[in-house]
C-alpha cells in the first residue's frame, strides 16, 4: 500500500514536477488573491495568450522562452494602455483586439518555428505545457522570481489590498493606482511566464483564478484567503500528478480538471456561500415571513 503512494515520487521527472507544481501553487495563491478581489480575470486570460509571440520569436532563434514571453507581455500591455488613452477605444476593446491578435499572430510564429524537425517541443506542449518534462533549470527560474513577486507583494499588501476594495480611498491617501495595478499585472505577468513550461499557456488561467475564487467561497479573510488558495492548488497538484501517474493522462490539464472539481465542491457545499447553503437560508427566511405588525387591519 505504501508503495502505491511512493512509487510515483520515485522517479526525478514526477519529483521535478511536485517540486514546480509547490512552486507555482504557492506564487499563483498570492498573486490570484488580487486577481480575484480586483476583477481581472479576463485580463489574465488575455495575457496567458498574448505572450505566445514572444515563446514563438524565442523558438525561431534559439532564445529563452521566459524572456520572449515577457517582452511579449511588455509590449502587449503597453499597446493596451496607449491605445485605451484614446476617447473613441474603451480599455476592454483594446484588450480583446490586442490579446486575440497577439494570440493569433503567436500560432503562425510557432507553426513555422516547429515546422523544422530538428525543433524541440511542439505546439500542443507550448499550449498546455508538459509537466514532467520540467527541468532543474525551470525550477531555478520559478524559484527565484516566484520569490521576488512574493515578496513584492508581501511589502506592498496593505496598499494593494485597499487598492482591491477602495480605489478612491487609496488615491486619497496618496497612493498611486497606476503603480499599484502595473504591481498586479506585473506579477501576473511573471506568474503566466513562469509556469509555461508545466501547464502551458491555456492553462495557466485555472491555476491563478480556480484556487482563490474557491477560497473566497470559504472565507471573507485576506490571509486566510490566500492560505486556503495555496492549500488548494497544493492538494490538486498531488492528485493530479497521481491520477497522471496511474491513469496515464496529461499532468497539467489533470491537475487542472482537480482543481475545478474542488471549486465546483466548494460551490455547492460551502457553509456560508454554497449553494446549498444559501437555499436553505432562503427557504427558511420564506417559511419565516414578514413578522405581523400589530394592529394591521383594525
Amino acid at each position: 500500500m505504501l508503495e502505491w503512494f511512493s512509487d510515483p515520487f520515485s522517479l526525478s521527472f514526477t519529483q521535478n514536477a511536485l517540486k514546480e507544481l509547490a512552486l507555482i501553487s504557492i506564487l499563483s495563491g498570492v498573486v490570484g488573491t488580487f486577481v480575484v478581489l480586483r476583477g481581472i480575470a479576463f485580463i489574465v486570460d488575455g495575457l496567458s495568450h498574448a505572450i505566445l509571440p514572444g515563446v514563438a520569436v524565442a523558438l525561431l532563434v534559439d532564445g529563452n522562452r521566459f524572456v520572449g514571453a515577457f517582452c511579449a507581455a511588455l509590449v502587449v500591455t503597453a499597446l493596451i494602455s496607449l491605445t485605451s488613452r484614446s476617447s473613441r477605444v474603451s480599455e476592454d476593446s483594446a484588450i480583446g483586439i490586442f490579446f486575440t491578435g497577439a494570440f493569433s499572430l503567436g500560432i503562425i510564429l510557432i507553426t513555422v518555428a516547429l515546422s523544422g524537425k530538428s525543433r524541440k517541443g511542439s505546439s500542443v506542449d507550448i499550449l498546455f505545457g508538459q509537466l514532467f518534462g520540467v527541468t532543474e533549470q525551470d525550477l531555478s527560474s520559478t524559484l527565484l522570481v516566484g520569490s521576488l513577486v512574493v515578496l513584492v507583494f508581501g511589502a506592498l499588501h496593505k496598499e494593494l489590498l485597499l487598492s482591491s476594495f477602495d480605489p478612491t480611498m487609496a488615491k486619497a491617501m496618496g497612493f498611486s493606482g497606476i503603480a499599484l495595478d502595473l504591481v498586479v499585472y506585473l506579477g501576473v505577468a511573471l506568474t503566466v511566464v513562469i509556469a509555461l513550461p508545466a501547464v502551458g499557456n491555456v492553462l495557466v488561467l485555472s491555476f491563478l483564478i480556480t484556487p482563490a475564487a474557491t477560497a473566497r467561497l470559504l472565507t471573507d479573510r485576506l490571509y486566510w484567503m490566500m492560505g486556503i488558495s495555496i492549500v488548494i492548488a497544493l492538494l490538486s497538484s498531488v492528485t493530479g500528478l497521481y491520477l497522471s501517474y496511474y491513469l496515464s493522462l496529461a499532468g497539467g490539464a489533470t491537475v487542472v480538471t482537480v482543481t475545478t472539481l474542488f471549486f465546483l465542491m466548494a460551490l455547492l457545499l460551502a457553509p456560508r456561500y454554497g449553494l446549498i447553503a444559501r437555499y436553505v437560508g432562503n427557504r427558511s427566511a420564506r417559511k419565516a415571513g414578514p413578522e405581523p405588525q400589530e394592529g394591521a387591519g383594525a
